[in-house]
């Protein structure tokens, strides 16, 4: 029995110090992770509340290193130890119970933070893995007896500790190997010529529908029957739609210089503004699918905001064959999430003349219905690879340009 008790030990040990560990390494994240918990989702713009807030995170952070450390060694186990563990657990597991009800997401989507974004859970998997440290530590406060357990050796407690930790940093290693390789420049060539005469064929589209607009604008002014009633809704139309999209363009033109030494303007041209996490999976794929269209005439000018440290932004271009379009990178969370605006990673903006024409976020994003935005359709070579190119005025790929086909 009392071995079943040392195996509950070292399992609730484990968790609770690698529960410390990755937090620490994911501090940035879970920072936010509370501060959006308690403070809302704009926290970011509470800067006192967020250094309490920081204060916390800490607090809880030593908590679990203490505990997990604690429960290995031979003092109070019955009496502190194990009611501490399972008070952090309980009220855990209450909180992840309420957020799973509240938000949107539900149980099954999402990150908990329980282990930073070292090793994402969701909510149901959170809670289930806090089912079953609660009944070890119940098991261990029921069973323990000091007079029959034998001591963990000295070493153990050191080497546990060690271990984790080392296994902890090790899922922080990035793979630097050879880059992908990327389409040349010559594919794209005849693509080009085609996109450039699709691109007038859709401007004047585009020209002829906003000639309508004004068309339907001046009639509807000249008309007496309505003239207040149509001031009215033009206006109010113009304040909830220019409000929001003002601010964020306002905020992203006073983005610093970008890695090219040029600025973001985002109040006049086309621009396609991407925020990416340089550790978010989804952010690294997206990227690639990006840079296999270099050369194609259909992109507009793009702009990354990147958050995370020099070393893991080396890795996210290196990912993309070596791709690296203008950019500016933060390590700052905070200052992240502002450009963010709850929305998440990534974010993607197609900005044109200080107007959003569409965004995109985790839950939003298609593959296929971003590169139909600007023009460019997929096709499926029989290789399995995939070729993107524009869509001719009839609405099909161009053809023949496969050596496969």
């Amino acid at each position: 029995m009392q071995n079943w008790v040392k195996a509950s030990r070292i399992f609730l040990a484990i968790m609770f110090i690698f529960s410390a560990v990755s937090k620490m390494l994911s501090l940035p994240f879970f920072d936010g992770l509370v501060a959006e918990l308690i403070l809302g989702p704009d926290y970011y713009n509470n800067p006192e509340p967020l250094l309490y807030t920081q204060m916390l995170t800490r607090f809880l952070i030593g908590a679990e290193l203490i505990l997990g450390v604690a429960i290995l060694l031979e003092f109070q186990i019955k009496r502190l130890v194990i009611p501490g563990i399972l008070a952090m657990l309980l009220i855990f597991t209450i909180h992840l119970f309420y957020v799973g009800f509240t938000s949107s997401k539900g149980f099954i989507e999402g990150n908990c933070g329980c282990f930073g974004d070292i090793l994402p859970m969701n909510n149901l998997e959170s809670i289930i893995k806090n089912v079953v440290a609660i009944i070890a530590g119940v098991f261990v406060w029921m069973k323990y007896n000091p007079s029959e357990q034998k001591a963990f050796p000295v070493w153990t407690t050191p080497l546990v500790l060690g271990l984790i930790t080392f296994a902890t940093l090790g899922a922080t290693i990035k793979d630097y190997g050879t880059p992908i390789e990327m389409p040349t420049e010559p594919e794209f060539e005849e693509e080009i010529s085609s996109d450039t005469n699709n691109s007038s064929g859709i401007d004047t589209i585009q020209n002829a529908i906003s000639e309508e607009g004004k068309i339907d604008d001046k009639t509807e002014k000249s008309d007496p029957k309505y003239p207040d009633k149509t001031t009215e809704t033009s206006t109010s139309t113009k304040t909830d739609n220019s409000t929001p999209v003002n601010k964020t363009i306002q905020m992203l033109n006073k983005i610093p210089a970008l890695s090219d030494g040029s600025k973001l303007n985002a109040s006049s041209g086309k621009v396609l503004v991407c925020m990416f996490s340089m550790t978010c999976s989804h952010c690294q794929e997206i990227y690639r699918d990006m840079c296999k269209t270099n050369g194609d005439a259909g992109w507009p000018k793009t702009v990354l905001i990147n958050f995370g440290k020099d070393f893991e932004q080396k890795y996210f271009f290196t990912q993309a064959g070596g791709c690296e379009k203008p950019h500016y990178r933060t390590e700052d969370y905070v200052q992240f999430n502002k450009w963010l605006e709850g929305e998440g990673f990534p974010r993607i903006l197609a900005i044109e003349n200080g107007v959003i024409k569409k965004s995109w976020n985790l839950d939003s994003y298609t593959k296929e219905d971003f590169f139909n935005f600007y023009g460019i359709k997929e096709k499926k070579t029989e290789d399995g690879g995939i070729k993107l190119q524009k869509p001719n005025n009839d609405g099909d790929g161009l053809q023949g340009k496969n050596p496969w086909d």
